[in-house]
């Protein structure tokens, strides 16, 4: 498996995690901790709270900030050093109200907490929809067959099905319930 220096992973979450940030790890890392895929570009880390505070915890590390973009209503602390890009209160604003994707921590892998991968599925197959990235339908699409096959967490379900969501997830999600 390529990924970046794990022990940049290790390092960002060990600071998220002191402060008592809720994070988890989604994006590419999510998919290889569940073995879907074989290359990490960067890690990407959701997590909850005010984006000032989460900066300041890299404040010695050369980062950047990007606030709302395109479809994008969230924040993000960009560490290039590290390939890390810290997702803060990670959203979508695509049709209507703003859909909050939460930060659910489900399994570890390496020593670090995955995400939901409900909560990604989503995410990917937003940014595959409204961004028109191909690569990011075909992340959605590995991530739902997964859940297909070993069953999604009836939390994240709810959770997710929450929001407002476009009709096309909330049938895909609620496809992924157990049929009583």
């Amino acid at each position: 498996m390529e990924t970046p220096p794990i022990e940049s992973l290790h390092l960002a979450f060990g600071r998220l995690q002191s402060a008592g940030m809720p994070c988890a790890l989604g994006g590419s890392g999510l998919l290889a901790g569940l073995g879907l895929v074989d290359h990490v570009r960067d890690w990407d880390i959701t997590a909850e709270g005010d984006v000032a505070a989460i900066a300041a915890l890299f404040g010695d590390l050369p980062h950047e900030l990007a606030g709302n973009s395109g479809i994008h209503a969230d924040h993000k602390v960009m560490l290039p050093s590290l390939k890390v890009e810290v997702i803060v209160n990670f959203a979508f604003a695509v049709e209507g109200p703003v859909i909050r994707i939460p930060t659910l921590a489900r399994a570890m892998w390496n020593g670090v907490p995955l995400a939901s991968p409900e909560a990604w599925a989503v995410a990917y197959a937003l940014m595959g929809e409204y961004e028109g990235e191909e690569r990011r339908r075909e992340r959605a699409e590995l991530l739902f067959g997964d859940l297909e096959n070993h069953g999604a967490d009836l939390e994240a379900l709810a959770l997710l099905l929450a929001q407002p969501l476009p009709d096309f997830l909330r049938r895909r999600l609620i496809a992924l319930q157990p049929h009583v």
